[in-house]
Protein backbone atom coordinates (compact mmCIF):
# COMPACT_ATOMS: atom_id res chain seq x y z
CA UNK A 1 0.00 0.00 0.00
CA UNK A 2 1.07 3.57 -0.57
CA UNK A 3 2.34 6.00 2.02
CA UNK A 4 -0.02 8.02 4.19
CA UNK A 5 -0.12 11.68 3.16
CA UNK A 6 -0.18 14.65 5.53
CA UNK A 7 -3.89 15.33 4.96
CA UNK A 8 -4.72 11.67 5.53
CA UNK A 9 -3.14 11.81 8.98
CA UNK A 10 -5.68 14.42 10.11
CA UNK A 11 -9.04 13.62 11.65
CA UNK A 12 -12.03 13.34 9.31
CA UNK A 13 -13.38 16.67 10.60
CA UNK A 14 -10.07 18.44 9.96
CA UNK A 15 -9.80 16.83 6.53
CA UNK A 16 -13.22 18.22 5.58
CA UNK A 17 -12.35 21.70 6.88
CA UNK A 18 -8.97 21.69 5.13
CA UNK A 19 -10.56 20.50 1.90
CA UNK A 20 -13.18 23.27 2.02
CA UNK A 21 -10.52 25.93 2.65
CA UNK A 22 -8.40 24.62 -0.22
CA UNK A 23 -11.38 24.63 -2.58
CA UNK A 24 -12.26 28.24 -1.75
CA UNK A 25 -8.65 29.46 -1.80
CA UNK A 26 -7.79 27.83 -5.11
CA UNK A 27 -11.06 29.00 -6.65
CA UNK A 28 -10.34 32.58 -5.54
CA UNK A 29 -6.77 32.50 -6.87
CA UNK A 30 -7.74 31.03 -10.23
CA UNK A 31 -10.66 33.44 -10.57
CA UNK A 32 -8.27 36.37 -10.07
CA UNK A 33 -5.84 34.85 -12.57
CA UNK A 34 -8.70 34.38 -15.03
CA UNK A 35 -9.75 38.04 -14.68
CA UNK A 36 -6.17 39.24 -15.18
CA UNK A 37 -5.55 37.03 -18.19
CA UNK A 38 -8.95 37.95 -19.63
CA UNK A 39 -8.27 41.66 -19.31
CA UNK A 40 -4.84 41.24 -20.89
CA UNK A 41 -6.32 39.27 -23.76
CA UNK A 42 -9.07 41.82 -24.36
CA UNK A 43 -6.62 44.70 -24.47
CA UNK A 44 -4.07 42.96 -26.67
CA UNK A 45 -6.35 41.10 -29.08
CA UNK A 46 -7.12 42.58 -32.53
CA UNK A 47 -10.61 41.15 -32.31
CA UNK A 48 -11.65 43.75 -29.75
CA UNK A 49 -11.52 47.50 -29.31
CA UNK A 50 -10.41 48.97 -26.01
CA UNK A 51 -12.95 50.75 -23.83
CA UNK A 52 -11.71 54.23 -24.89
CA UNK A 53 -11.61 53.35 -28.59
CA UNK A 54 -14.45 55.73 -29.56
CA UNK A 55 -13.37 58.36 -27.06
CA UNK A 56 -10.11 58.67 -28.98
CA UNK A 57 -12.05 59.57 -32.16
CA UNK A 58 -13.89 62.51 -30.55
CA UNK A 59 -11.10 65.14 -31.08
CA UNK A 60 -10.91 64.38 -34.84
CA UNK A 61 -14.73 64.62 -35.19
CA UNK A 62 -14.76 67.91 -33.25
CA UNK A 63 -12.00 69.34 -35.44
CA UNK A 64 -13.87 68.32 -38.62
CA UNK A 65 -17.11 69.92 -37.39
CA UNK A 66 -15.29 73.19 -36.62
CA UNK A 67 -13.82 73.14 -40.12
CA UNK A 68 -17.34 72.99 -41.56
CA UNK A 69 -18.44 75.91 -39.42
CA UNK A 70 -22.11 76.91 -39.64
CA UNK A 71 -22.54 74.64 -42.67
CA UNK A 72 -22.67 71.64 -40.36
CA UNK A 73 -26.09 72.86 -39.18
CA UNK A 74 -27.47 72.29 -42.65
CA UNK A 75 -28.93 68.76 -43.05
CA UNK A 76 -27.20 68.67 -46.44
CA UNK A 77 -23.89 68.25 -44.55
CA UNK A 78 -25.10 65.03 -42.93
CA UNK A 79 -23.43 62.64 -45.41
CA UNK A 80 -20.07 64.35 -45.01
CA UNK A 81 -20.36 64.38 -41.20
CA UNK A 82 -21.36 60.71 -40.99
CA UNK A 83 -18.28 59.79 -42.99
CA UNK A 84 -16.26 60.91 -39.95
CA UNK A 85 -18.59 59.53 -37.26
CA UNK A 86 -18.60 55.69 -36.90
CA UNK A 87 -22.26 54.79 -36.77
CA UNK A 88 -21.73 51.57 -34.74
CA UNK A 89 -20.03 53.19 -31.76
CA UNK A 90 -21.04 56.87 -31.70
CA UNK A 91 -24.45 58.46 -31.88
CA UNK A 92 -24.73 62.19 -32.66
CA UNK A 93 -27.26 64.98 -32.76
CA UNK A 94 -26.84 68.36 -34.46
CA UNK A 95 -28.88 71.10 -32.69
CA UNK A 96 -29.35 74.83 -32.96
CA UNK A 97 -28.34 77.38 -30.33
CA UNK A 98 -31.59 76.78 -28.48
CA UNK A 99 -30.95 73.05 -28.15
CA UNK A 100 -33.51 72.03 -30.78
CA UNK A 101 -32.54 68.86 -32.69
CA UNK A 102 -31.86 69.41 -36.40
CA UNK A 103 -30.73 65.90 -37.44
CA UNK A 104 -28.63 62.96 -36.31
CA UNK A 105 -28.76 59.39 -35.04
CA UNK A 106 -29.36 60.39 -31.42
CA UNK A 107 -33.09 60.73 -30.86
CA UNK A 108 -34.86 62.77 -28.25
CA UNK A 109 -33.81 66.01 -26.59
CA UNK A 110 -30.35 66.10 -25.09
CA UNK A 111 -31.16 68.96 -22.71
CA UNK A 112 -34.36 69.61 -20.83
CA UNK A 113 -33.83 73.39 -20.68
CA UNK A 114 -32.33 75.85 -23.14
CA UNK A 115 -29.77 77.16 -20.68
CA UNK A 116 -28.26 73.73 -20.23
CA UNK A 117 -26.61 73.81 -23.66
CA UNK A 118 -24.42 76.80 -22.83
CA UNK A 119 -23.34 75.23 -19.52
CA UNK A 120 -22.31 71.94 -21.20
CA UNK A 121 -20.29 73.36 -24.10
CA UNK A 122 -16.89 71.63 -24.50
CA UNK A 123 -17.68 69.27 -21.64
CA UNK A 124 -18.33 65.56 -21.29
CA UNK A 125 -20.98 64.16 -19.01
CA UNK A 126 -22.86 60.95 -18.38
CA UNK A 127 -26.38 61.41 -19.59
CA UNK A 128 -27.57 57.87 -18.70
CA UNK A 129 -26.78 55.84 -15.58
CA UNK A 130 -24.59 52.85 -16.43
CA UNK A 131 -25.26 49.29 -15.27
CA UNK A 132 -22.47 46.79 -15.61
CA UNK A 133 -19.20 47.49 -17.40
CA UNK A 134 -18.43 50.86 -19.02
CA UNK A 135 -20.66 53.96 -19.13
CA UNK A 136 -22.57 56.24 -21.60
CA UNK A 137 -20.72 59.55 -22.15
CA UNK A 138 -22.02 62.64 -24.01
CA UNK A 139 -19.58 65.20 -25.43
CA UNK A 140 -20.90 68.67 -26.49
CA UNK A 141 -18.96 70.29 -29.39
CA UNK A 142 -19.97 73.96 -30.09
CA UNK A 143 -20.73 75.23 -33.62
CA UNK A 144 -19.78 78.93 -34.06
CA UNK A 145 -19.87 81.48 -36.83
CA UNK A 146 -16.80 83.03 -38.39
CA UNK A 147 -17.16 85.87 -35.90
CA UNK A 148 -17.23 83.41 -32.97
CA UNK A 149 -20.92 83.70 -32.25
CA UNK A 150 -22.61 80.46 -30.98
CA UNK A 151 -24.87 79.02 -33.69
CA UNK A 152 -25.51 75.52 -32.33
CA UNK A 153 -23.77 72.37 -31.13
CA UNK A 154 -23.13 68.73 -31.89
CA UNK A 155 -23.79 66.14 -29.15
CA UNK A 156 -21.59 63.03 -29.53
CA UNK A 157 -22.65 60.03 -27.41
CA UNK A 158 -20.45 56.93 -26.97
CA UNK A 159 -19.80 54.16 -24.46
CA UNK A 160 -16.68 53.49 -22.44
CA UNK A 161 -16.54 49.71 -22.89
CA UNK A 162 -14.76 47.02 -24.80
CA UNK A 163 -16.35 46.54 -28.17
CA UNK A 164 -16.06 44.00 -30.94
CA UNK A 165 -14.75 44.48 -34.42
CA UNK A 166 -17.63 42.35 -35.66
CA UNK A 167 -20.84 43.39 -37.32
CA UNK A 168 -23.91 45.09 -35.86
CA UNK A 169 -25.06 43.60 -32.55
CA UNK A 170 -21.79 41.86 -31.87
CA UNK A 171 -20.96 44.30 -29.06
CA UNK A 172 -24.09 43.33 -27.12
CA UNK A 173 -23.35 39.66 -27.62
CA UNK A 174 -19.75 40.21 -26.46
CA UNK A 175 -20.86 42.12 -23.40
CA UNK A 176 -23.33 39.40 -22.45
CA UNK A 177 -20.70 36.69 -22.93
CA UNK A 178 -18.09 38.54 -20.86
CA UNK A 179 -20.52 39.18 -18.05
CA UNK A 180 -21.51 35.52 -18.00
CA UNK A 181 -17.87 34.38 -17.98
CA UNK A 182 -16.78 36.78 -15.27
CA UNK A 183 -19.75 35.99 -13.06
CA UNK A 184 -19.59 32.23 -13.65
CA UNK A 185 -15.81 31.84 -13.26
CA UNK A 186 -15.83 31.52 -9.42
CA UNK A 187 -18.65 28.99 -9.47
CA UNK A 188 -17.01 26.98 -12.24
CA UNK A 189 -13.77 26.76 -10.25
CA UNK A 190 -15.63 25.90 -7.04
CA UNK A 191 -17.48 23.09 -8.83
CA UNK A 192 -14.26 21.85 -10.46
CA UNK A 193 -12.20 21.78 -7.27
CA UNK A 194 -15.09 20.31 -5.30
CA UNK A 195 -15.19 17.40 -7.75
CA UNK A 196 -11.39 16.95 -7.66
CA UNK A 197 -11.06 17.09 -3.88
CA UNK A 198 -14.19 15.00 -3.33
CA UNK A 199 -12.71 12.31 -5.58
CA UNK A 200 -9.41 12.42 -3.65
CA UNK A 201 -11.24 12.35 -0.33
CA UNK A 202 -13.28 9.40 -1.58
CA UNK A 203 -10.10 7.51 -2.49
CA UNK A 204 -8.63 8.24 0.94
CA UNK A 205 -11.77 6.88 2.58
CA UNK A 206 -12.12 3.90 0.24
CA UNK A 207 -8.61 2.57 0.92
CA UNK A 208 -9.14 1.63 4.61
CA UNK A 209 -12.77 0.69 3.93
CA UNK A 210 -11.70 -1.76 1.21
CA UNK A 211 -8.99 -3.14 3.52
CA UNK A 212 -11.60 -3.74 6.22
CA UNK A 213 -14.00 -5.37 3.75
CA UNK A 214 -11.22 -7.63 2.45
CA UNK A 215 -10.12 -8.44 6.01
CA UNK A 216 -13.69 -9.35 7.00
CA UNK A 217 -13.98 -11.67 4.01
CA UNK A 218 -10.65 -13.37 4.81
CA UNK A 219 -11.68 -13.85 8.44
CA UNK A 220 -14.94 -15.37 7.20
CA UNK A 221 -12.80 -17.86 5.25
CA UNK A 222 -10.79 -18.51 8.48
CA UNK A 223 -7.70 -16.95 6.91
CA UNK A 224 -5.95 -14.90 9.59
CA UNK A 225 -2.48 -14.76 8.03
CA UNK A 226 -2.59 -11.14 6.93
CA UNK A 227 -1.98 -7.67 8.33
CA UNK A 228 -3.98 -4.47 7.91
CA UNK A 229 -1.38 -1.94 6.75
CA UNK A 230 -3.40 1.29 6.93
CA UNK A 231 -2.09 3.52 9.70
CA UNK A 232 -3.34 7.05 10.39
CA UNK A 233 -4.01 9.24 13.41
CA UNK A 234 -7.69 9.65 12.59
CA UNK A 235 -10.97 7.86 13.14
CA UNK A 236 -10.36 5.43 10.28
CA UNK A 237 -6.86 4.71 11.57
CA UNK A 238 -8.27 3.93 15.03
CA UNK A 239 -10.89 1.69 13.43
CA UNK A 240 -8.37 -0.27 11.35
CA UNK A 241 -5.98 -0.49 14.32
CA UNK A 242 -8.76 -1.91 16.51
CA UNK A 243 -9.68 -4.35 13.74
CA UNK A 244 -6.04 -5.42 13.42
CA UNK A 245 -5.80 -5.98 17.19
CA UNK A 246 -9.00 -8.02 17.04
CA UNK A 247 -7.57 -10.09 14.16
CA UNK A 248 -4.33 -10.70 16.05
CA UNK A 249 -6.20 -11.68 19.22
CA UNK A 250 -8.50 -13.96 17.24
CA UNK A 251 -5.52 -15.56 15.52
CA UNK A 252 -3.77 -16.14 18.86
CA UNK A 253 -6.95 -17.61 20.30
CA UNK A 254 -7.46 -19.95 17.35
CA UNK A 255 -3.81 -20.98 17.39
CA UNK A 256 -4.12 -21.80 21.08
CA UNK A 257 -7.23 -23.84 20.37
CA UNK A 258 -5.55 -25.64 17.50
CA UNK A 259 -2.47 -26.26 19.64
CA UNK A 260 -4.56 -27.61 22.52
CA UNK A 261 -6.40 -29.91 20.14
CA UNK A 262 -3.11 -31.15 18.74
CA UNK A 263 -1.78 -31.60 22.29
CA UNK A 264 -4.81 -33.73 23.16
CA UNK A 265 -4.19 -35.93 20.14
CA UNK A 266 -0.51 -36.17 21.03
CA UNK A 267 -1.28 -37.15 24.59
CA UNK A 268 -3.66 -39.84 23.40
CA UNK A 269 -0.86 -41.18 21.19
CA UNK A 270 1.54 -41.09 24.13
CA UNK A 271 -0.91 -42.90 26.39
CA UNK A 272 -1.53 -45.54 23.74
CA UNK A 273 2.24 -45.89 23.47
CA UNK A 274 2.57 -46.31 27.25
CA UNK A 275 -0.26 -48.84 27.43
CA UNK A 276 1.72 -51.40 25.47
CA UNK A 277 4.16 -52.21 28.28
CA UNK A 278 1.67 -53.03 31.08
CA UNK A 279 -0.61 -54.85 28.67
CA UNK A 280 2.33 -56.95 27.45
CA UNK A 281 3.25 -57.79 31.05
CA UNK A 282 -0.33 -58.66 31.94
CA UNK A 283 -0.72 -60.83 28.85
CA UNK A 284 2.56 -62.63 29.51
CA UNK A 285 1.71 -63.37 33.13
CA UNK A 286 -1.79 -64.53 32.26
CA UNK A 287 -0.37 -66.90 29.64
CA UNK A 288 2.18 -68.20 32.13
CA UNK A 289 -0.50 -68.75 34.78
CA UNK A 290 -2.66 -70.53 32.23
CA UNK A 291 0.16 -72.80 31.13
CA UNK A 292 1.17 -73.67 34.71
CA UNK A 293 -2.29 -73.93 36.24
CA UNK A 294 -2.32 -76.50 39.05
CA UNK A 295 1.47 -76.91 39.24
CA UNK A 296 2.74 -73.41 40.09
CA UNK A 297 3.61 -72.93 43.78
CA UNK A 298 1.34 -70.65 45.77
CA UNK A 299 4.03 -68.07 46.49
CA UNK A 300 4.87 -67.83 42.77
CA UNK A 301 1.18 -67.56 41.96
CA UNK A 302 0.73 -64.69 44.40
CA UNK A 303 3.82 -62.97 42.96
CA UNK A 304 2.45 -63.23 39.43
CA UNK A 305 -0.94 -61.97 40.57
CA UNK A 306 0.70 -58.97 42.27
CA UNK A 307 2.48 -58.16 39.01
CA UNK A 308 -0.81 -58.39 37.13
CA UNK A 309 -2.56 -56.24 39.75
CA UNK A 310 0.17 -53.61 39.64
CA UNK A 311 0.00 -53.34 35.88
CA UNK A 312 -3.79 -53.21 35.97
CA UNK A 313 -3.41 -50.19 38.27
CA UNK A 314 -1.04 -48.68 35.74
CA UNK A 315 -3.60 -49.25 33.00
CA UNK A 316 -6.28 -47.61 35.15
CA UNK A 317 -3.97 -44.65 35.71
CA UNK A 318 -3.44 -44.29 31.96
CA UNK A 319 -7.19 -44.45 31.43
CA UNK A 320 -7.49 -41.54 33.86
CA UNK A 321 -4.91 -39.75 31.73
CA UNK A 322 -7.19 -40.23 28.74
CA UNK A 323 -9.90 -38.38 30.64
CA UNK A 324 -7.42 -35.61 31.44
CA UNK A 325 -6.38 -35.46 27.79
CA UNK A 326 -9.96 -34.74 26.77
CA UNK A 327 -9.82 -31.48 28.72
CA UNK A 328 -6.21 -30.41 29.16
CA UNK A 329 -3.06 -29.95 27.12
CA UNK A 330 -0.41 -32.60 27.00
CA UNK A 331 1.89 -30.98 29.56
CA UNK A 332 -0.85 -30.83 32.15
CA UNK A 333 -1.51 -33.81 34.32
CA UNK A 334 -1.68 -34.19 38.10
CA UNK A 335 1.05 -35.75 40.22
CA UNK A 336 -0.14 -37.99 43.03
CA UNK A 337 2.87 -37.79 45.31
CA UNK A 338 2.89 -40.07 48.32
CA UNK A 339 5.40 -41.76 50.58
CA UNK A 340 6.80 -44.75 48.76
CA UNK A 341 8.64 -47.89 49.76
CA UNK A 342 11.45 -47.43 47.27
CA UNK A 343 12.83 -50.93 47.80
CA UNK A 344 9.45 -52.49 47.01
CA UNK A 345 9.12 -50.20 43.96
CA UNK A 346 12.59 -51.18 42.74
CA UNK A 347 11.89 -54.88 43.20
CA UNK A 348 8.58 -54.75 41.35
CA UNK A 349 10.16 -52.92 38.42
CA UNK A 350 13.04 -55.41 38.33
CA UNK A 351 10.60 -58.31 37.98
CA UNK A 352 8.75 -56.53 35.15
CA UNK A 353 11.96 -55.70 33.31
CA UNK A 354 13.26 -59.27 33.67
CA UNK A 355 10.07 -60.57 32.14
CA UNK A 356 10.43 -58.17 29.19
CA UNK A 357 14.10 -59.11 28.72
CA UNK A 358 13.34 -62.82 28.82
CA UNK A 359 11.32 -62.59 25.63
CA UNK A 360 14.45 -61.54 23.68
CA UNK A 361 16.94 -63.55 25.78
CA UNK A 362 18.54 -60.32 26.96
CA UNK A 363 20.73 -60.47 30.06
CA UNK A 364 19.64 -57.98 32.74
CA UNK A 365 21.96 -56.46 35.32
CA UNK A 366 19.84 -54.65 37.92
CA UNK A 367 21.51 -52.97 40.90
CA UNK A 368 20.19 -50.77 43.70
CA UNK A 369 22.51 -48.52 45.73
CA UNK A 370 21.25 -46.60 48.76
CA UNK A 371 23.49 -43.59 49.50
CA UNK A 372 21.24 -42.05 52.14
CA UNK A 373 23.00 -41.46 55.46
CA UNK A 374 19.79 -42.60 57.12
CA UNK A 375 16.50 -43.96 55.73
CA UNK A 376 14.78 -40.73 54.81
CA UNK A 377 11.23 -41.21 53.50
CA UNK A 378 10.83 -41.14 49.73
CA UNK A 379 7.96 -39.12 48.23
CA UNK A 380 7.10 -39.50 44.56
CA UNK A 381 4.36 -40.41 42.11
CA UNK A 382 5.04 -44.13 41.74
CA UNK A 383 2.95 -44.55 38.60
CA UNK A 384 4.60 -41.62 36.79
CA UNK A 385 8.14 -42.60 37.73
CA UNK A 386 7.36 -46.13 36.63
CA UNK A 387 6.04 -44.70 33.37
CA UNK A 388 9.37 -42.95 32.77
CA UNK A 389 11.30 -46.15 33.47
CA UNK A 390 8.98 -48.16 31.22
CA UNK A 391 9.41 -45.71 28.34
CA UNK A 392 13.19 -45.77 28.63
CA UNK A 393 13.34 -49.59 28.99
CA UNK A 394 10.98 -50.09 26.05
CA UNK A 395 13.10 -47.77 23.94
CA UNK A 396 16.29 -49.67 24.86
CA UNK A 397 14.82 -53.13 24.27
CA UNK A 398 13.80 -52.08 20.79
CA UNK A 399 17.47 -51.78 19.76
CA UNK A 400 19.28 -54.37 21.93
CA UNK A 401 20.03 -57.48 19.89
CA UNK A 402 19.06 -60.93 21.15
CA UNK A 403 21.36 -62.20 23.90
CA UNK A 404 22.50 -58.65 24.43
CA UNK A 405 22.72 -56.92 27.79
CA UNK A 406 20.69 -54.31 29.64
CA UNK A 407 22.25 -52.63 32.68
CA UNK A 408 19.87 -50.84 35.04
CA UNK A 409 21.19 -49.14 38.16
CA UNK A 410 19.15 -47.27 40.75
CA UNK A 411 20.85 -44.88 43.16
CA UNK A 412 18.80 -43.68 46.13
CA UNK A 413 20.10 -40.38 47.48
CA UNK A 414 19.03 -38.00 50.21
CA UNK A 415 16.74 -35.84 48.07
CA UNK A 416 16.32 -37.78 44.84
CA UNK A 417 16.69 -41.08 43.08
CA UNK A 418 18.73 -41.64 39.96
CA UNK A 419 18.19 -44.32 37.34
CA UNK A 420 20.79 -45.19 34.72
CA UNK A 421 19.79 -47.52 31.90
CA UNK A 422 22.49 -48.67 29.48
CA UNK A 423 22.40 -51.28 26.74
CA UNK A 424 24.65 -53.03 24.28
CA UNK A 425 22.75 -51.85 21.23
CA UNK A 426 24.08 -49.67 18.40
CA UNK A 427 23.81 -46.49 20.47
CA UNK A 428 22.38 -43.13 19.53
CA UNK A 429 23.17 -41.21 16.41
CA UNK A 430 25.23 -38.28 17.70
CA UNK A 431 23.11 -35.86 15.65
CA UNK A 432 19.96 -37.17 17.36
CA UNK A 433 21.09 -36.83 20.98
CA UNK A 434 20.29 -33.07 21.41
CA UNK A 435 16.78 -33.67 20.07
CA UNK A 436 15.79 -37.02 21.60
CA UNK A 437 13.49 -35.47 24.21
CA UNK A 438 11.80 -33.00 21.90
CA UNK A 439 8.18 -33.63 21.06
CA UNK A 440 7.60 -35.36 17.71
CA UNK A 441 11.32 -35.89 17.13
CA UNK A 442 11.67 -39.20 15.30
CA UNK A 443 15.24 -40.31 14.91
CA UNK A 444 13.65 -43.64 14.07
CA UNK A 445 10.94 -42.78 11.55
CA UNK A 446 8.83 -45.70 12.72
CA UNK A 447 8.23 -44.16 16.16
CA UNK A 448 5.80 -41.49 17.37
CA UNK A 449 8.40 -39.20 18.89
CA UNK A 450 6.39 -39.03 22.14
CA UNK A 451 7.76 -41.71 24.51
CA UNK A 452 10.98 -39.95 25.54
CA UNK A 453 9.25 -36.57 25.37
CA UNK A 454 6.66 -37.80 27.90
CA UNK A 455 9.49 -39.10 30.09
CA UNK A 456 11.15 -35.68 30.04
CA UNK A 457 7.90 -33.92 31.00
CA UNK A 458 7.35 -36.26 33.97
CA UNK A 459 10.95 -35.80 35.17
CA UNK A 460 10.61 -32.03 34.89
CA UNK A 461 7.43 -32.12 36.94
CA UNK A 462 9.24 -34.10 39.61
CA UNK A 463 11.94 -31.43 39.76
CA UNK A 464 14.49 -33.66 38.10
CA UNK A 465 15.85 -34.18 34.62
CA UNK A 466 16.78 -36.68 31.95
CA UNK A 467 19.71 -37.00 29.54
CA UNK A 468 21.10 -39.39 26.95
CA UNK A 469 24.63 -40.31 25.86
CA UNK A 470 26.62 -43.12 24.28
CA UNK A 471 28.95 -45.39 26.25
CA UNK A 472 32.60 -45.33 25.19
CA UNK A 473 32.56 -49.11 24.84
CA UNK A 474 29.41 -48.97 22.73
CA UNK A 475 25.70 -48.83 23.39
CA UNK A 476 23.28 -46.17 24.57
CA UNK A 477 22.67 -44.78 28.06
CA UNK A 478 19.85 -42.72 29.51
CA UNK A 479 19.89 -41.34 33.04
CA UNK A 480 17.07 -39.60 34.82
CA UNK A 481 16.52 -38.20 38.29
CA UNK A 482 13.37 -37.36 40.23
CA UNK A 483 13.12 -35.46 43.47
CA UNK A 484 11.94 -37.50 46.44
CA UNK A 485 11.27 -34.66 48.91
CA UNK A 486 8.07 -33.55 47.16
CA UNK A 487 5.61 -34.45 49.94
CA UNK A 488 4.36 -30.81 49.87
CA UNK A 489 3.45 -31.01 46.16
CA UNK A 490 0.57 -33.47 46.08
CA UNK A 491 -1.72 -31.27 43.99
CA UNK A 492 -1.94 -31.27 40.18
CA UNK A 493 1.07 -29.67 38.53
Amino acid sequence: MGKIGFIERLSIKKQLISTFILIMLLSLVLTAVTYILGFWWLTSSSWFNPANHYEQKIPAIAAYSRSLGEAVLDPASRPKLEEKIPGEGIKYQVMDAGGKALYGTLTGPVFKQKGDLVQRLNTSFSRQPSIGLGGVITKIVPVTSSSGELRGAIALEYKLEVTSNGGPGSADILKFALNICFLAAPFIYIALFTYIFAARFGRRISRPVHELIDASERIRRQDLDFTITYKAANELGLLTDSFEKMRAALKDSLLREWKLEQERRDMMDAIAHDLRTPMTIIQGNVEMLTDTAGVIPRDKLEERLRVVEGNIQRVNRLIQDIQVASEKDMEYFPLYVKETDVAEFAGAKEREIRYLCAGKQIRLEYTVTDERPEPYPVYMDVQRVGQVLDNVITNSLRYVPEKGSLIVSLTIREKDIRYEICDTGPGFNEADIPNLFRKFYKGDKGQTGLGLYTARVICDKHGGGIQAFNRPEGGACITFTVRTDMHNRESGQ
